[in-house]
Order: structure tokens, then sequence, then C-alpha cells
């Protein structure tokens, strides 16, 4: 009986482990189309893809559908539909919001809206982007960070010893804002690269 009850703990301790780790992934959520290679991206760094109303607190939210109007009602801090508040409390609480280029209506009216009216819809996607927002085309996602990871695989891999990343190293890898810089244990990534990335909207893993 003594042993049923060992086994019995040892089982509830172990998923009470995986229940706590999973609890403590960072997640991200679509408002709008879900592109498979973003999703991948981010599952492939332990995010969690939230649904439903777990989209009003996650750690990124990726607006891959936007609307003049709805592009207007935020910058103007007056949101009325779900989204728009789910966008504007990450913006208002610090936290990454990425809009897709090709989601936005206002990149897809470039070509035939009035220069005046362009010139005001402008300054009202710019005010997102001094909200804190970053605006990034979906090749950033499938081509950019690809190489980015490259990158970090081959200087990982060039020997088993230690290997210092400096700033000079690290802006060779052209970062963007919301890429993720993978490190490991022969990696070792000085106080000033760590800011520089941290200042540019770079996460580190």
């Amino acid at each position: 009986m003594d042993n049923i009850e060992i086994a019995v703990q040892k089982i509830t301790d172990i998923i009470i482990q995986r229940l706590q780790k999973e609890e403590n992934r960072k997640n991200v959520a679509f408002l709008g189309k879900e592109y498979s290679s973003i999703r991948t991206y981010y599952e492939n760094r332990g995010y969690k893809i939230a649904s439903g109303k777990d989209k009003s607190d996650t750690d990124i939210v990726i607006v891959t559908e936007l609307a003049i109007l709805n592009m207007n009602r935020i910058a103007l801090g007056l949101p009325q539909t779900e989204d728009e508040v789910i966008i504007f409390q990450h913006l208002l609480n610090k936290k990454k919001v990425f809009f897709l280029e090709e989601g936005m209506e206002l990149h897809a009216s470039q070509n035939f809206a009035p220069r005046a009216l362009l010139q005001v819809l402008e300054n009202y996607k710019n005010q997102l982007v001094r909200y804190g927002a970053s605006i990034l085309p979906l090749k950033h996602f499938e081509t950019i960070n690809e190489t980015v990871n490259q990158e970090v695989k081959d200087i990982t891999h060039e020997s088993d010893r230690k290997e210092l990343l400096t700033i000079a190293k690290v802006r060779k890898l052209n970062l963007h804002a919301g890429d993720i810089f993978e490190t490991d244990k022969n990696i070792i990534v000085t106080a000033l690269a760590r800011d520089y990335l941290r200042d540019l909207g770079v996460e580190i893993v």
C-alpha cells in the first residue's frame, strides 16, 4: 500500500511540474487571419498560441488584419471593438504589438487613395509606432528570422569553446524589433550587447 501511495505521489508531482511549466509559457494571440509561418515560428520557440478569451491577456499580439477605421480609432485612443480594446490595452501596458504590413488596409490603398488623404492616414499609422507597436512585413517572419537563426547556429557550432558575443557581432546580424535571439551555454552575451538587443526590441531566450 505504501508503494502505491509513493508512486501516486511521484506521478502527481510530475503532473504538477508539467502544469506549472505550461502556465509559465509565454503566449501569442492572433487578431485576424492566422499565418502558419508565424505560428510555427513562435511555437518552435516555446510560445503558446492563445485563443478565445485568452487573447486579452497575452505577451504578444500579432494583428494580421487592420482596417483603416480600426487603425484610426486606436491611434486616437478611442478603441471600440473587442480587438481594438485588446490592442490598445497591450500598448497601454507596454506589451508587444506587431501589425502585419500586408494586412493593413492602408497598405493596400497606397496605389489609389488621394495623396492628401494618405498623408493623414500615414500620421495615424506612425502614431501606433510611437505608442510602441511594430509594423512588419510577412517576410520578416519567413525569411529574416530564418537567416538570423542560421547565423546564430553558425556561431554556436564553430567550436565547443565559449563564444563571446559583442555588440559589434550583434550589429552584423541585422536584427529587427520582434526577433527572438536564441543563446545557449556556449554563447556569452556581453552586457552592452544585451542592452543593445533589448533597446532594439529583440527578445533574448
